[in-house]
């Protein structure tokens, strides 16, 4: 992948229509010159934060220096009342940059410079009242009250010594004979007239004002500014200025606005096509630019993830704002965490922050499982009750993080969806496991996304997969490790092989295979042991190429210890119908373990070979999970007669007996009649144990069984079975 330098995206308004607006633009800047010569108008652009009013102004400002010649070319003022430090200067400014855009171009006509002259007069006189603090004089809703209440105030301070006062009263007195606010606008409006040319003032973000801005900008423009030929474009959220306008009232405010906006154009909607379409290429973007690739498990939900997306982002910039976010999570769990997960988790995040705070303090309401190293039943300062409340609302219809959730509409529903998204209910059943594909669910995946770095205790998942691409790393990995620290590691393995791309299966079979060998010839190949060996090993063969898929499965019947390939047999045969005792295992061939069946009765009579080896030999008792392996010899080959023999040879010696007796446990709800069908003849086998030196070890056991119930149905069913043959 070629790889762009990654960059922030920029919150400033968009310079290219990824949205469809610029139609839209173009015929808005022809309305806002169709203005009459005696009139001036003030035209709105309404919408909600982040919805495109600025990209839409820019468009406007771009289409506007486009339309009619020189003569009726519009005069374009960019107010921006952000830049203004004060409230004081917002209208004085405001007229300013009218009269100075007039007289920006060289070619400005002797008309141009008389308008703008009379501009800055006008200005001027403001920024005299300014300077004298009546400021409210303008736009001089009531002047001749405030002016002799000012006056009045003034004059008393002056009595009283203030020196400030004295001089303000001293200027006020020279300036009253030259104060004629409405003589200097006629002059400034006869002027406009003459220059006949239209003016379109843009302001930006009246809605992002502090509420009195939002009045003085407003005020201004409807009794100092309201100049002919003078259109005003205003962008604005309509409930956020007509609450400033009707000091919190909205209803009042929404009254007065409408006095002064002759025409309010809302933005124009998008439909949820467009903001998917706009999300799509957003995203495709960032992941080019970090180099970041979808994994088949998350290229299958991505369009799911994108839908979530569209519903949680409001707007376009909310999209702009999580391409930020993703910009920084992205990179930090890469090959860690499911992507299409992480893209929908942090656009919840975004619109609901609290919500996110809640999946962080409470990720068993989420997950089922808590974080590891939080609290357990064996904490002393563990909440019983906070669990034992749990528990009854985990036997509830609702899931638990549904209490967590928003309460308004539509922010409940889309929270929602997205959650069942993320933290789906059942997520281990049906041999679903949210480790397979890196899902937040698992909470060792949800830690490491919070983390955003390794998590102590929990190997980082690229780590496995560039040991399971590097069958070298992998055997220097498995090489010389402890009983307890082997069982991690090909615990993790067999957590992280679903999510992995590139696995030398053929290599790491071989790893495998001798990692096994070695565990076996120092007796440390434990039940537990061999269970993950064959996982892992039966994930290895699925995850393998068609070509080598056999090979593998053929040299893990052939050299795996029996306690180890009994289950990946098992896995293979059941999964063709093969294994007649669990007919509901049966999967299409396109789901099998191996779906040549030549293959497997290849695989069936080699390992059938072994285990005849092993009991000839003496050596099967050696075999941690030989009593599983004597059922799968006489399932699988219809050999319940051979296997009783089988049985008797291994139990002729105390060493076969013990391993033979082993899986019985007093007491266990296990113990009944079926448990029992590799024992052929219940008295010869009392006899032995009386006879051997696990008599008292396992006198529970004579009494259980050699009773004559007990007898007379282990003998009736061992007959049965020998009496099984193939298709019968």
């Amino acid at each position: 992948m070629n790889m762009i330098a990654p960059a922030y995206m920029s919150d400033r308004p968009a310079e290219s229509d990824a949205l469809g607006r610029d139609k839209f633009a173009k015929s808005l800047a022809k309305a806002l010159l169709s203005v009459s010569a005696g009139d001036g108008m003030v035209v709105g652009i309404e919408g909600g934060w982040g919805s495109g009013k600025s990209t839409v102004i820019g468009f406007v400002k771009k289409e506007l220096p486009n339309v009619g010649d020189y003569i009726s070319k519009p005069i374009v003022v960019d107010f921006n009342p952000w830049m203004v430090s004060n409230t004081g200067a917002l209208v004085d400014i405001l007229v300013t940059q009218i009269a100075t855009a007039i007289n920006f171009d060289p070619r400005s006509s002797e008309k141009a410079i008389k308008a703008g002259e009379k501009l800055f007069g006008y200005v001027g006189l403001i920024k005299h009242l300014k300077h004298l603090k009546y400021l409210k004089y303008v736009p001089g809703v009531a002047f001749a009250g405030n002016l002799a209440e000012d006056v009045a105030e003034i004059a008393s301070d002056a009595a009283g010594g203030a020196k400030d006062a004295h001089d303000a009263l001293e200027d006020l007195r020279k300036l009253l004979p030259t104060i004629d606010l409405a003589k200097r606008k006629a002059e400034v409006v006869e002027a406009l007239r003459d220059l006949d040319r239209p003016i379109v003032v843009i302001v930006d973000d009246v809605d992002r004002l502090p509420a009195e801005e939002i009045r003085t900008v407003v005020q201004a423009i409807k009794a100092v500014a309201d100049f002919p030929r003078t259109t005003y474009l205003l962008a604005y959220d309509r409930d956020v200025v007509a609450t400033a306008l009707g000091n919190g009232k909205a209803e009042a405010g929404l009254s007065y606005l409408e006095k002064i906006v002759q025409v309010a154009y809302p933005i124009p909607p998008l439909f949820e096509y467009q903001l998917r379409n706009f999300v799509d290429r957003q995203l495709k973007a960032l992941f080019s630019s970090i180099a970041v690739e979808l994994r088949d498990y998350e290229t299958a939900v991505y369009q799911k993830a994108i839908r979530h997306l569209t519903r949680l982002a409001r707007h376009p910039r909310d999209v702009v704002r999580l391409m930020n976010r993703l910009m920084l999570s992205l990179p930090a769990i890469q090959n860690e965490v499911n992507i299409t997960d992480v893209i929908v988790f942090e656009a919840l995040s975004q619109r609901f922050p609290d919500l996110r705070e809640s999946v962080h303090r409470h990720p068993a309401d989420f997950t089922g499982q808590a974080f590891r190293g939080d609290f357990g039943f064996d904490d002393e300062d563990f909440d019983w009750k906070e669990w034992a409340s749990q528990e009854v609302e985990r036997k509830s219809d609702q899931p638990l993080w549904t209490k967590h959730l928003p309460h308004s509409e539509p922010d409940r529903t889309a929270a929602t969806k997205a959650c069942i998204f993320l933290f789906p209910e059942g997520s281990r059943k049906h041999g679903h496991v949210p480790e397979d594909e890196l899902h937040l669910v698992d909470p060792d995946r949800l830690a490491r996304y919070f983390r955003m770095t390794s998590l102590e205790s929990v190997p980082e998942v690229n780590d496995i997969h560039e040991k399971l691409a590097n069958p070298e790393a992998l055997a220097e990995a498995l090489a010389d490790t402890e009983d307890a620290e082997l069982a991690f590691l090909l615990e993790w393995i067999y957590n992280y092989l679903p999510s992995c791309q590139l696995v030398d299966a053929k290599g790491c079979t071989a790893t495998l295979i001798d990692c096994a060998l070695r565990s076996e010839s120092i007796a440390e190949l434990t039940v537990e042991l061999a269970e993950l060996f064959a996982k892992v090993q039966a994930r290895l063969i699925r995850k393998a190429s068609s070509d080598i898929r056999v090979w593998c499965f053929q040299q893990a019947i052939s050299r795996m210890p029996l306690s180890i390939s009994e289950k990946v047999l098992l896995e293979a045969a059941a999964e063709q119908g093969k294994w007649a005792v669990r007919p509901e295992m049966i999967k299409v061939p396109e789901a099998q373990l191996i779906q040549q069946g030549e293959a497997v009765d290849a695989a069936i009579s080699t390992w059938t070979e072994k285990v005849r080896h092993n009991v000839a030999e003496g050596t099967m008792f050696r075999e941690s999970r030989m009593n599983s392996i004597l059922y799968r010899f006489a399932q699988l080959n219809f050999a319940y007669r051979e296997t009783y023999e089988a049985v008797a040879k291994i139990c002729a010696t105390d060493e076969g007996l013990r391993q033979f007796l082993a899986p019985h446990v007093k007491d266990s709800p296990f113990n009944k009649v079926d448990s029992f069908t590799l024992v052929e003849d219940v008295t010869l086998l009392v006899d032995r144990i009386r006879a051997s030196t696990l008599m008292e070890e396992y006198s529970w056991l004579i009494n259980l069984i050699a009773t004559p119930d007990w007898t007379r149905a282990i003998k009736q069913q061992s007959e049965q079975l020998k009496g099984l043959t193939r298709g019968g």
